[in-house]
């Protein structure tokens, strides 16, 4: 589960800033070379959107997740070995 949760965070990560670095190579075109000032905030807010809750959800799931104390204690080193019985 945990490998399905990285995939999609990294995919969506990627996804996200493809879609920034595109926003602006389409911006920087249509006001270099068509001479007509094009709002970059217009294409890429969504994905900005994206990469910011994503990664902050990220960030808060991986706090509670791995630290043992009251709001974020100490971190959790111990490895555990899940074994089928």
């Amino acid at each position: 589960m945990k490998a399905v949760t990285r995939f999609l965070f990294v995919t969506t990560q990627l996804a996200a800033l493809g879609w920034v670095t595109i926003s602006y190579l389409i911006a920087i075109y249509a006001t270099v070379r068509l001479g007509q000032p094009f709002p970059v905030e217009s294409l890429s807010s969504k994905a900005i959107d994206a990469i910011l809750s994503v990664a902050t959800l990220k960030v808060v799931g991986n706090i509670f997740e791995h630290n043992d104390g009251f709001v974020f204690g100490t971190s959790d080193k111990k490895k555990t070995v899940k074994r089928d019985c």
